[in-house]
C-alpha cells in the first residue's frame, strides 16, 4: 500500500494563490461586465444643440448625435414631443410669429433617461406681405416701376426671361401676357414672402412722331370695354362732341348746326345753353375747376366756370380740334391736323410734335392726357367704322402706337381717377355711350 504524497507548506501557498487569482479574475469579469452593461444601457452625452432655421411660424432645432439614443425629448413652452433617435433635428411648426421660445433637448436610451438637458432660446420671425397691384399693364421696352413694396428688398423674376431687372425697376422685352414673381428677401427679423403679378405688356413703339407709320398695339370693342352709362342730347342739339368729369358729374357738349348745349349727367340730367358761341365744341377739358373749350378749325379757345358761367374767349397760337389738361405735368396739349402742341399754364408753347401717318382720309377729334402722354382720337372716312387713339410722348416728340376702336365714332377721351381711359362714343341711333376701357394710364406711366 502506497502512502499519499505529503504537500508542502509552500505548495499549499501556491495553490491558495492560484485559487485567489482565479476568484479575483472571475470577480473582475463580473464587475467589468456589469459596468459594460451599465454603460451600454446609458445614452451618450448630448454635447451640443443649435437653432438651424427660423421662420414666422417655425423654428428648427438641431443637435450632434450621441451614441445609444433611442429617442430625443424636446420641450418648448410647456409642450413635449418625442423624436426618433435616428434624427438629428426637428422642425417645430405652428408657432406664433415674432415670439421667443425656450427649447430643451434630452437624449434617452431605450432603458434609461439621459442625464443632461441642453437648452436654446430663439424667436420666430415677423411675417411680411408684398403690397401692390396684382394685375398690371405696361409698355414693352420701357423702364418701369412695378410699384410693389415690402419690409425687405424685392427681386422680380419671370419664367420665360421676358423681363430685365434694372436696379429697382424692370423692363419687359416681349409683349403679351407675363407672370412676374415678386420675392421679398428673408432677413434676421422677417420671413421671406412672394406673390405673383399678372402683367399685360403692350406691343408699343418709340419712334419719331413726324410721319411715323401706324402701329396698332391694342384693340377695343364692346366685349372688352365696360358701358358706364348712356347719354343723350336734346332734339335741337343731339350730336356729342366732347366731355369731361368733375364733381361727380359727366359734362358733355352737344351740338346740331349752330345749336349748342352743355349737359351734365350725375344724379340727374341737366341741360344748359351757353351764353356765348362755342362753335363746334370739338375739344373740352377742365383744369383746376376751370373749363376750356376749342371749336375745331379755329384758334379760338373759350374758358368758363363749369357748367355755364363767366365765359372768356382768347386766341391760341395754333388752331385746335382737341384740348386736354395733363394733371401730372401741369401742361395743356392741343391737337390739330398739322400736329400737336404742348403749352404751359399760361399757354406759352413748350413743344410741337408731329403726327403719325394715317394715309387715308381721317377726321381729328378731341384728346386726353396723362403723365406726358397725349391720347388723340381719330375717326376714319366712315365715322362709325374703325376709329383710332394715337399715343404721343409730348416732351420727346415720339409716337408710341395706336389703339384700334370698334365702338362707333370716338369723339372724346378722359382718364378717370383710377387711371382708366374713358371714351365718349357717338352712335348712329343717338343713344350715345361713355365706355370705360381696360387701358390704364396710371399703370402704363408708373416709371
Amino acid at each position: 500500500m502506497k502512502h499519499a504524497k505529503k504537500i508542502t507548506k509552500k505548495e499549499k501557498q501556491v495553490k491558495l494563490i492560484k485559487i485567489l487569482f482565479a476568484a479575483l479574475g472571475i470577480a473582475f469579469v463580473i464587475a467589468a461586465w456589469t459596468l459594460y452593461e451599465d454603460y451600454m444601457s446609458r445614452p451618450g452625452f448630448l454635447e451640443k444643440i443649435w437653432i438651424a432655421d427660423r421662420g414666422a411660424d417655425f423654428i428648427t432645432v438641431a443637435w450632434e448625435k450621441p451614441r445609444n439614443v433611442y429617442r430625443y425629448i424636446v420641450t418648448y413652452n410647456g409642450k413635449t414631443i418625442s423624436v426618433s433617435g435616428l434624427k438629428s433635428e426637428i422642425k417645430l411648426s405652428g408657432l406664433e410669429e415674432n415670439t421667443t421660445y425656450k427649447i430643451s433637448v434630452r437624449a434617452d436610451s431605450k432603458q434609461r433617461k439621459g442625464f443632461d438637458t441642453l437648452t436654446e432660446s430663439a424667436s420666430t420671425k415677423k411675417t411680411q406681405t408684398i403690397e401692390g397691384e396684382d394685375s398690371l399693364m405696361k409698355f414693352v421696352n420701357t423702364l418701369t416701376d412695378l410699384k410693389q413694396t415690402s419690409e425687405t428688398p424685392l427681386t422680380y423674376t419671370t419664367p420665360n426671361g421676358s423681363m430685365k431687372e434694372m436696379g429697382d425697376k424692370v423692363m419687359f422685352t416681349k409683349s403679351g401676357k407675363c407672370i412676374v414673381t415678386a420675392t421679398a428677401e428673408e432677413s434676421g427679423a422677417y420671413a421671406s414672402a412672394s406673390k405673383t403679378i399678372k402683367v399685360e405688356v403692350l406691343d408699343s413703339v418709340y419712334e419719331d412722331a413726324e410721319g411715323a407709320d401706324l402701329h396698332v398695339f391694342y384693340k377695343l370693342n364692346k366685349k372688352n370695354c365696360e358701358l358706364v352709362m348712356n347719354v343723350s342730347g336734346t332734339k335741337d342739339a343731339n350730336i356729342p362732341q366732347s366731355f369731361d368729369y368733375v364733381d361727380g358729374k359727366y359734362i358733355v357738349f352737344y351740338v346740331k348746326g349752330k345749336n349748342q348745349k352743355i349737359i351734365t349727367f350725375g344724379d340727374k340730367k341737366t341741360v344748359y345753353k351757353p351764353s356765348v358761341d362755342l362753335g363746334h365744341c370739338n375739344g373740352f377739358t377742365i383744369a383746376d375747376g376751370k373749363a376750356y373749350s376749342v371749336r375745331g378749325a379755329s384758334s379760338k379757345c373759350v374758358t368758363f366756370d363749369p357748367p355755364n358761367k363767366n365765359y372768356i374767349t382768347f386766341d391760341l397760337p395754333f388752331d385746335a380740334s382737341g384740348i386736354a389738361y395733363d394733371k401730372q405735368t401741369g401742361m395743356f396739349y392741343t391737337s390739330q391736323k398739322g400736329g400737336m402742341v404742348a403749352y404751359d399754364r399760361d399757354f406759352n408753347i413748350v413743344n410741337e410734335v408731329g403726327r403719325v401717318n394715317h394715309k387715308k382720309t381721317h377726321y381729328y377729334q378731341d384728346c386726353g392726357a396723362y403723365g406726358g402722354i397725349m391720347m388723340h382720337c381719330v375717326s376714319g372716312p366712315n365715322f362709325h367704322g374703325t376709329n383710332y387713339i394715337d399715343f404721343y410722348d409730348m416732351m420727346n416728340d415720339k409716337y408710341l402706337g395706336s389703339v384700334e376702336c370698334e365702338l362707333d365714332e370716338i369723339e372724346s377721351l378722359i382718364v378717370d381717377d383710377e387711371g382708366y381711359i374713358e371714351l365718349l362714343s357717338n352712335t348712329k341711333d343717338e343713344k350715345d355711350c361713355i365706355w370705360k376701357t381696360p387701358i390704364n394710364m396710371k399703370m402704363l406711366r408708373d416709371t
